[in-house]
């Protein structure tokens, strides 16, 4: 435990949570805080011509520029390259397992802002 990431994991993650720290229980965490995040945009969608509404479509369209778009992409795919590369590595198994959270927490809210038109103002929906 003299390692930077060691130290700090075991503050984060302590060994009594880091047994539940698996990838099929990381993998069903973020697909429900997905659909928690998911349901509650839906719910509270904001009214049209407000501060909200049209800060949001100045976001999604600094997120739907290419550039970003093949930034994002790439640093997904080096992502899930690296945790499929380490695969044999044991020792830092819960790093790989919080690093994936994170890399599919990212690609759902990619997949989520161009499959599901959520809060697009009325206006620019013709």
């Amino acid at each position: 435990m003299n390692s930077p990431i060691e130290r700090i994991g075991q503050h984060l993650f302590p060994e009594k949570i880091r047994r539940y720290l698996t990838f099929r229980l990381m993998t069903v965490f973020v697909v429900l805080l997905f659909l928690v995040n998911f349901a509650l945009n839906v719910l509270n969608e904001p009214e049209p011509y407000s501060d909200v509404a049209l800060r949001l479509s100045k976001i999604r369209g600094l997120v739907h520029l290419p550039i970003y778009l093949i930034f994002q992409n790439v640093g997904l795919a080096l992502g899930f390259w690296l945790v499929y590369a380490t695969r044999e590595k044991k020792q830092y198994y819960w790093l790989r397992v919080v690093f994936y959270g994170m890399l599919l927490g990212g690609l759902l809210g990619e997949i989520v802002s161009f499959l599901l038109p959520i809060h697009q103002p009325w206006w620019n929906s013709r």
